[in-house]
């Protein structure tokens, strides 16, 4: 409701002139289906290898709970629970194998950290860098730093959650969690420089804001962790529409105050003590210049969209760790810690499905919301990411290597190639899930006093739990090959490719194949071949001129500016070549560029701004034009392909607008021009049978008029015609008077 009033507020109070329509169920299908889907193929592994882990220290509580209940001949059990043991005490068997589950739980992390990092920075066979080292030590790098900010982010949530053992935390959890909130944004930063890629910190925010969620069970009751909610969610909406947006700029500008302030003070030292100031200045015109931002790039809308993944990740994966920490009750301690009881604890996970459903609603809302405030088209932007995820040319997204979009700033280029996928969430979650085992898994291990390298089942354990992850991933990943799950569509148009790989195709396949994906083969043959992007560039140049400012950045414009010239000024210059040689240019005069005056320079600059008058003038009243459309044609009260004719031409209104309104004549007022055009113009709709009817009925009255016969006959009247007594005087002077000359 609080989000749906927030934007009922921004919808009645928003600058822009086109605003866009709330499509909830638009929304719901770009942004909740891949999320889910994600978290689903994810959360397979992680139960599977966690069952195993459970079923490896506690799967007596199944097969011997009557004659073994305390598990004492279970597996591990009847070794020494240290190698300076003499002898097995059954009093510490328990907090042994808390211990043993904490490093399983710390296996797990490990070896998802492992597999995940590799995934997230893959190693991609570029083109061209045949023996060259160069990307395979940039992607280990990569890997490594990922690897290390992983394990220092679960250390440092380690701290988090141990402060939040603090009898006194409930008390203070108000300031606890905006204490949180802020020290987020700061390690955001922090994260984000070090990674220096938002598909590498992603995941590892998440784990931290999840943490966060956990810790906020610490409540003192159930109604503090619904109010500890509600303050939460304020701060998201307060987050994500201001902070997060807008950070980027009070950076910018705390850092040009401070360069500022730096400044002043050297002006007021010694030249010797102050060093150069020149420098000083042209170092902070360089920053403002390069910090300053332009609002109609890409690059806010993907870092906004990327928190916002982080969040519904959180979000659909927080009932999952409930229901880990229900399990492993005894192990990780929390609830007990937490003071909440097994009974109760049931309302926590009931809330945390039930809040689900109404927390993708307000995430709707305020994402429409973004888009009335900031201006930005996210609607679009995830259509397009599913066309391209769909349309990809490998199995995996993240493998191809053509498709990363240089237009983008380089630290969201990767997390722009997932498309926020299916593939990128369940990546996430594997990666949030290690983060998150090995926080319980040093917990568990620190409240059990557990020391790992004295315990003689350590390298069991941890190999057998290696094992289990290896297995794991090997099979679901054959499954996920044999299912055919994200699997290239039309990947059978190519077939032919396949035959010089995989040798002749099977007699029973030939006929499926080419009956099914020969001819479609064919056509996208045709129509990547170079003589059909030569007819497109031919017959459509002057619709790609115009187009040209809605697919060229401002970004790209500015990074990229001779080169897009230069290929642009090659592609024209190749096109204008080839019509002249198809227009027999070859027999035509070749003609010289003339060399221009000022007269002449003068009439193309007054005809090139009256041109552009009109154009833009045109432009501005074309939605009128549009709207004045009857339903039938005026002429033969048609339906079809209608369109809208005006009486008078946009010339003709330009110079009655001009005498009406002297004012305007070099600066428009498009209001006035708007109010003038709808009282004065008229339109007729007409459709394109009578248009070409009307055209052909021209043609042919022009074809019909003999005008040299017409002239025949008036010379011939004139000559025949009487002349009266004063026409032959003249004419009898003119001509003796032309005789008398002529003899001279």
């Amino acid at each position: 409701i609080v989000a749906m009033i927030y934007w009922a507020v921004l919808r009645l109070t928003t600058s822009l002139e086109n605003p866009p329509q709330l499509k909830i169920l638009g929304y719901l299908w770009l942004t909740f289906p891949p999320a889910l889907g994600g978290l689903l193929l994810g959360l397979i592994p992680i139960s599977l290898v966690t069952a195993a882990s459970f079923y490896l220290v506690n799967g007596y509580t199944f097969d011997t709970s009557e004659s073994d209940p305390d598990g004492r001949r279970w597996l591990f059990a009847t070794t020494k629970l240290q190698y300076s043991d003499v002898a097995i005490d059954p009093d510490l068997l328990h907090l042994t194998r808390q211990g043993r589950t904490g490093l399983a739980f710390l296996t797990m992390a490990i070896a998802s950290l492992y597999f995940t990092t590799k995934l997230l920075v893959p190693k991609k066979k570029l083109s061209g860098d045949h023996g060259d080292a160069k990307p395979i030590t940039t992607s280990t790098w990569k890997r490594s730093n990922l690897l290390v900010s992983s394990i220092l982010m679960g250390l440092f949530l380690v701290g988090i959650v141990e402060w939040s053992f603090w009898e006194s935390f409930g008390t203070y959890i108000w300031e606890a969690i905006i204490l949180m909130k802020f020290l987020g944004i700061l390690i955001g930063q922090v994260m984000d420089n070090q990674l220096g890629e938002a598909l590498l910190s992603a995941p590892v925010m998440t784990a931290f804001g999840l943490v966060q969620a956990v810790v906020t069970m610490s409540a003192n009751d159930f109604m503090d962790f619904l109010l500890s909610y509600i303050v939460g969610f304020g701060f998201l909406i307060l987050e994500r529409m201001y902070i997060g947006p807008l950070l980027s700029n009070i950076l910018n500008w705390s850092y040009n105050v401070f360069s500022a302030m730096i400044h002043s003070v050297r002006k007021l030292l010694p030249p010797i003590l102050s060093g150069d100031q020149n420098d000083s200045t042209s170092n902070s015109e360089d920053s403002e210049t390069v910090h300053e931002e332009n609002e109609e790039t890409l690059e806010p809308l993907l870092g906004s969209y990327t928190s916002y993944s982080c969040d519904v990740l959180s979000l659909l994966y927080f009932p999952f760790i409930m229901v880990v920490i229900m399990i492993f009750r005894e192990e990780a301690e929390m609830m007990k810690l937490y003071n909440i009881k097994e009974s109760d604890m049931e309302y926590y996970l009931l809330f945390a499905l039930v809040i689900i459903p109404f927390q993708i609603a307000a995430d709707i809302f305020m994402q429409n919301s973004l888009e009335l405030l900031h201006g930005w088209k996210t609607f679009e932007y995830l259509e397009y990411c599913r066309a391209r995820f769909l349309q990809r040319e490998m199995w995996w997204k993240g493998l191809e290597t053509n498709t990363l979009d240089e237009c983008i700033e380089n630290s969201l280029r990767s997390v722009d190639q997932l498309c926020f996928s299916s593939q990128y969430y369940m990546l996430s979650t594997l990666h949030v899930n290690a983060i998150v085992y090995l926080v319980l898994g040093i917990v568990m291990m620190a409240r059990a006093k557990y020391n790992a390298f004295g315990d003689p089942a350590m390298s069991s354990i941890v190999m057998i739990i290696l094992l289990c992850t290896i297995v794991v991933k090997l099979v679901l990943t054959r499954i996920a090959m044999i299912v055919g799950l994200w699997s290239i569509r039309h990947e059978k148009r190519r077939w032919h490719d396949k035959i010089h790989a995989d040798g002749e195709p099977q007699l029973d396949q030939w006929s499926h194949e080419q009956s099914t994906g020969h001819d479609e083969y064919k056509l996208e043959g045709r129509m990547t071949s170079d003589a059909f992007r030569y007819k497109f560039l031919r017959y459509n140049r002057s619709w790609i001129i115009e187009q040209l400012p809605n697919m060229l950045t401002p970004r790209m414009t500015q990074r990229s500016r001779p080169y897009i010239m230069n290929q642009l000024a090659r592609i024209l210059g190749s096109i204008d070549a080839d019509v002249s040689s198809d227009s027999e240019a070859d027999d035509a005069p070749d003609f010289d560029v003339p060399a221009m005056n000022a007269s002449t320079r003068a009439m193309i600059r007054m005809w090139y701004g009256e041109a552009g008058r009109l154009l833009r003038l045109s432009g501005l009243v074309e939605p009128i034009i549009q709207q004045s459309r009857d339903d039938v044609c005026q002429f033969c009260l048609g339906r079809g392909s209608l369109r809208v004719e005006t009486c008078f031409s946009v010339e003709e209104m330009n110079r009655q607008f001009i005498v009406e309104y002297p004012e305007c004549k070099d600066d428009i007022d498009q209001v006035q021009w708007k109010m003038f055009w709808q009282s004065t113009q008229k339109y007729s709709t007409i459709c394109m049978e009578c248009l070409q009817k009307r055209a052909k009925e021209k043609y042919e009255g022009i074809i019909d008029d003999d005008r040299s016969s017409d002239d025949a006959d008036s010379l011939g009247d004139l000559v025949t015609s009487e002349l009266d007594s004063v026409k032959s005087t003249i004419l009898s002077t003119w001509y003796s008077q032309a005789r008398a000359s002529l003899n001279g």
